[in-house]
């Protein structure tokens, strides 16, 4: 629709591949958005999936670790607090 001159599109940088649409940089607002990786805990998945899973558990998201790397780290405090009282 976009090279057909019927629309206009939102894409990432070098997605735009045809020379025959027109690209312009968004300067000004910015834009981004928030991508959420989820999975059931416990539940097996392939190798591809588990290592696209530690992947994104190893690296920091904006300067912050992961939310799950986060929520881990809560929980074993926690349970090491429990038994440290014990």
């Amino acid at each position: 629709m976009i090279r057909a001159g019927l629309g206009f599109g939102f894409m990432p940088q070098f997605s735009v591949t045809d020379p025959a649409v027109i690209t312009r940089p968004l300067i000004e607002p910015d834009f981004w958005r928030t991508v959420n990786l989820c999975t059931v805990r416990g539940r097996p998945h392939s190798p591809a999936v588990g290592a696209l899973m530690r992947e994104a558990m190893r690296v920091d998201w904006y300067g912050q670790p992961a939310m799950a790397v986060t929520q881990i780290k809560r929980e074993h405090s926690t349970e090491a607090d429990a038994i440290a009282a014990n």
